[in-house]
């Protein structure tokens, strides 16, 4: 093996057993022997990837990923590349009333998309000039990217306080907080612009929350959450900050069951590793790692039932529930 295709083999392998939650779990003596004589011979780094992927089934987590270079650029394409030569803007949040007191707001999927908070934001002050009496959120097609941005769109539904937290492999919470519409995490506070990450390489990102202080015409009102099984990773994340929040249910189908935080470490030759370093855990304690969420109410439905302005079921159940609810009823 040479020099090279062995200082990157190694590298990886402990970034695997230092930072993965489940790194208790694995015999790293074996891993480590297995993966070298997997890469015996290698010359060059690409010569190391099988030997990697040894190591990432190791692991055992669906949310940890090695990406060979092609696949990595796929996966983290510039915020300006989003849709090339389309003309078709980045997705970002959309609403509706639903009948006269209901708000609805629906979360795509979105990572690093300069505008996504600001763009919700505004959907919720538009909305919330009807005075709705409660709301539904939409995270149905919300598969996962940026946790933050959501949480901003959704502070003045989710309210001030302790909204979640990530725990790693030895128990530590890094707590997600809101005060005023400043989110943190671990007691520090997400930057309205996004800095270069020195760390992973990533360019900085503009607009990227708000810092949305947003009061409510009507505080405190109740919030059905919609999910599905394309609601993964951060859309479960959004999922679980209204867990334990009162007023608050969800409807629909289970989620995907990547209720995790992941750390991505690009590496110098273009490949990229996502890293699963912590579990999701909600406002009462408890801990949400790979399996599906279910609702708290069932309510099947199609893709064609999600379509905008068709009849939805989902929306429907929640439509009722949210009706039913004292601050409807005033």
């Amino acid at each position: 093996m040479s020099a090279a295709a062995e200082l990157y083999l190694t590298h990886v392998l402990d970034l695997l057993q230092d930072n993965s939650m489940d790194t208790k779990k694995v015999d790293w003596p074996e891993v480590r022997r297995r993966a070298f004589a997997e890469a015996a011979g290698a010359k060059t780094t690409a010569d190391t990837y099988d030997a990697i992927d040894l190591a990432v089934a190791a692991v055992d987590n669906p949310h940890t990923v090695f990406l060979r270079p092609a696949q990595a650029a796929e996966f983290n394409p510039s915020p300006e590349a989003e849709a090339p030569d389309t003309g078709v803007p980045p997705p970002v949040p959309r609403g509706r009333l639903v009948g006269q007191e209901v708000g609805y707001v629906s979360l795509p999927t979105t990572d690093r998309i300069p505008g996504y908070a600001k763009a919700g934001a505004q959907v919720v002050r538009t909305l919330d000039a009807s005075r709705p009496c409660g709301w539904i959120v939409d995270l149905r097609a919300d598969s996962g990217g940026a946790i933050w941005p959501k949480l901003d769109v959704l502070a003045p539904l989710v309210g001030d306080g302790r909204l979640g937290a990530f725990v790693d492999a030895d128990g530590n919470q890094a707590a997600w907080a809101l005060d005023k519409g400043r989110l943190s995490v671990g007691g520090k506070v997400i930057p309205k612009d996004l800095p270069p990450s020195i760390e992973t390489g990533q360019d900085g990102v503009e607009d990227y929350v708000t810092h949305n202080a947003y009061v409510l015409k009507r505080p405190r009102p109740p919030v059905a959450v919609l999910t599905g099984p394309r609601t993964a990773s951060a859309g479960e994340a959004a999922l679980i900050a209204f867990r334990g929040r009162p007023e608050s249910r969800s409807f629909g189908l289970p989620t995907a069951g990547l209720a995790t935080g992941n750390a991505a470490y690009p590496l110098h030759d273009g490949a990229l590793l996502l890293i699963t370093s912590a579990a999701d855990m909600d406002r009462t304690g408890r801990r949400y790692v790979n399996a599906p969420i279910a609702p708290d109410v069932r309510v099947a439905f199609t893709d064609r039932d999600m379509r905008w302005g068709a009849d939805d079921p989902v929306i429907d159940e929640a439509r009722e529930w949210l009706e039913s609810r004292p601050a409807c009823r005033q």
